[in-house]
């Protein structure tokens, strides 16, 4: 059980991560300051260098944190589950539901990998990959062909998760569960033609 100091540090982090979201998703990372995410998170700087030594760990942390809880949560769902439609099920799911609860973490990891350089970079593309291969072996399931041809449908399929941010708006378009049963349907629907 974290103690009340750690319960106050976590959420502290939790909010700056989520000014620097917005900041860097509105403005692009060179275009957002260190100062700019203070303002937006009513911190101090020295608050936000308490955390942070620079834009770039801060860029870093977003990253992260988005990808490895998108691998978490997508093997806590995949172990419920052992049909292969309903396992690509829980993925476009958690997808689509990280989206919704974080769009401007989901904008700033789609726009901002190659604004990660060195170790951050390595890493970042580390747990991209993981979850890239996650992602793959449900496919793989569905999709008996060449490994190229689960490539490039697994790569298909996230070219479809992730640019939902595009043109997705709760207001005018289907609730995200109907989404996601129509991107699996559509998806199955290719596979089983080829």
């Amino acid at each position: 059980m974290p103690t009340q100091r750690q319960q106050k540090y976590e959420k502290r982090l939790s909010s700056i991560l989520s000014a620097a979201s917005k900041v860097i998703a509105r403005d692009g990372f060179n275009g957002a300051s260190v100062r700019d995410v203070a303002a937006k998170g009513k911190i101090g700087l020295s608050g936000i260098y308490y955390y942070f030594k620079s834009k770039d760990e801060m860029l870093y942390a977003i990253q992260q944190h988005a990808f490895s809880t998108l691998v978490r949560q997508l093997k806590e769902r995949l172990k419920d589950t052992s049909s292969p439609q309903h396992r690509l099920k829980a993925v476009i799911d958690n997808h689509f539901e990280f989206f919704v609860d974080n769009v401007d973490e989901f904008t700033v990891c789609v726009h901002e990998i190659e604004s990660l350089s060195g170790k951050y970079f390595k890493d970042v593309l580390k747990t991209r990959q993981e979850y890239f291969n996650v992602v793959r072996g449900v496919v793989g399931e569905l999709h008996h062909g060449s490994k190229d041809d689960t490539d490039l449908a697994t790569l298909f399929l996230f070219g479809s998760l992730n640019w939902v941010y595009m043109w997705y708006d709760p207001e005018k378009n289907a609730d995200i569960k109907k989404l996601s049963h129509q991107c699996l349907r559509v998806f199955l629907d290719g596979i089983n033609k080829t």
